[in-house]
């Protein structure tokens, strides 16, 4: 009796989920009238929390469908939880549909909660024209300093640098909290306006000031750029403040790689391991081959695995040549390297030259095949799992016959799929037999159905 309840508690479950996902979607995949219905009947009278969670499956959806709803209830509604919730679905959509009614209710912030003023500075900043800037000028200047901090990172991410001027003038007010400080260095950083040069320079040189304001404002200089910018950034790569140092030399990768190699190049001296990787990220962006045998020592030598190896490994993979690939494959073959440097070496080498890479990829799958939950083994058939490419046939096919691992046979699979290789169809259809696990049987059907 026991097992025909549960069996009949299990058949309610499946015939409930059916009906739900043919109210959902028709055969296209698309939302049926009756539950579009549903939605907007939910948005016009259901209550605060259906009406979240509604918006909140939107968001994950973007889905604007019902928008035009949305700004009606925004407009009516007193329920400060929703009109955020439809201002952070506005906000990913970047649908400006709703900026004039947020214009508007921002109009009186003091009378509104701090959440839905930031939400609300975070969606018109998006859209900013002349009345809007003008309206985050208005709220630089409230009280709470989360919404004049808000405000002033807005106005820096509007891409005028003539608002540059305007923040540089606000600063010389009387009444300018220094709270306020880090969010405007910010600001005229992403402005990029030269005029705040002399200001930032004289935060970044004075010893005085907090150290996040002197980092913040290292930073902004190296947006800014410029001759007197670089000077500085390069003056404080011997400072006494280790994270000042390593704000200088990610600073420095805005400038010009004939100006920064010698220079990046010796901060990988520095002890203290944040500056070596602010360095070796400027060098990943530059992908400079004269960078080659510093990268190659330290990928092999540094006393830190886990930051400063790693972000060696990534910068010598953005060098396009056959001798920093020859390095990444010799550190992927070597079972006695860090398995995390393995990992990223063979990412490196699927993507940028998985042709090449073929040969020391099979000898790593040889050598790993009999070991018990080799990770390494693991790692290398989902890496390839996940890649479209002629030449893996082969591989994909021997991936089936693993004899031990489960989850080897599903990468193989996947591959398959994923590369429609249809002349391996009779190799899925071995996996489809009683003797496999569950999973492994599944997936065969699934991949030889769409093959």
């Amino acid at each position: 009796m026991i097992k025909y309840i549960k069996s009949l508690s299990i058949l309610l479950l499946l015939f409930s989920f059916l009906c739900t996902v043919s109210l959902v979607a028709d055969e296209n995949g698309n939302e049926t009238e009756d539950y579009k219905k549903i939605r907007e009947n939910t948005i016009k009278y259901g209550i605060g929390s259906q009406v979240i969670d509604l918006v909140s499956q939107l968001k994950e959806e973007e889905n604007d469908r019902y928008n035009d709803l949305l700004v009606e209830l925004f407009e009516t509604t007193g329920n400060n939880s929703l009109r955020i919730g439809i201002v952070g679905l506005f906000s990913t959509l970047e649908d400006d549909s709703l900026v004039n009614k947020v214009y508007t209710i921002l109009e009186e912030y003091e009378d509104l909660s701090s959440e839905l003023v930031l939400s609300s500075i975070s969606y018109i900043a998006q859209f900013q024209n002349t009345a809007i800037t003008d309206r985050l000028f208005e709220l630089a200047e409230a009280l709470q300093s989360e919404v004049a901090t808000a405000a002033i990172r807005a106005i820096g991410e509007s891409g005028e640098k003539e608002n540059g001027r305007r923040l540089l003038q606000f600063s010389e007010n009387d009444d300018f909290r220094d709270e306020l400080e880090p969010s405007l260095i910010y600001a005229l950083g992403e402005l990029q306006y030269r005029e705040a040069v002399d200001y930032l320079i004289e935060i970044a040189l004075d010893e005085d000031q907090s150290n996040s304001h002197r980092w913040r404002a290292c930073e902004a200089l190296g947006k800014i750029g410029g001759e007197e910018s670089f000077q500085t950034i390069k003056s404080l790569l011997n400072d006494d403040d280790s994270y000042l140092r390593s704000y200088a030399v990610n600073a420095l990768s805005g400038f010009k790689e004939e100006r920064t190699l010698d220079i990046l190049i010796d901060a990988l001296r520095d002890d203290f391991w944040r500056v070596r990787v602010g360095a070796l990220g400027a060098l990943e962006k530059i992908g400079s081959p004269a960078a080659l045998d510093v990268l190659e020592y330290k990928v092999y030598n540094d006393p830190d695995v886990r930051n400063v190896r790693y972000a060696a490994l990534k910068a010598l993979g953005s060098i396009e040549s056959q001798k920093a690939y020859s390095i990444l494959r010799e550190l992927y073959g070597k079972k006695t390297e860090h398995l995390l440097l393995r990992k990223e070496a063979l990412r490196i080498l699927v993507e940028k030259d998985l042709n090449s890479s073929l040969k020391i990829i099979n000898s790593v799958i040889d050598d790993e095949w009999s070991e018990e939950n080799s990770e390494i083994l693991d790692y290398t058939c989902r890496q390839l799992s996940l890649t479209r490419s002629s030449s893996l046939k082969e591989v994909f096919k021997r991936m089936l016959i693993h004899p031990r691992s489960i989850n080897i046979m599903l990468y193989g699979l996947r591959g398959i799929r994923l590369n429609e290789f249809t002349s391996l169809k009779p190799d899925v259809e071995v996996l489809t037999g009683s003797g496999y696990a569950r999973s492994v049987r599944q997936l065969a059907r699934s991949v030889l159905e769409d093959l």
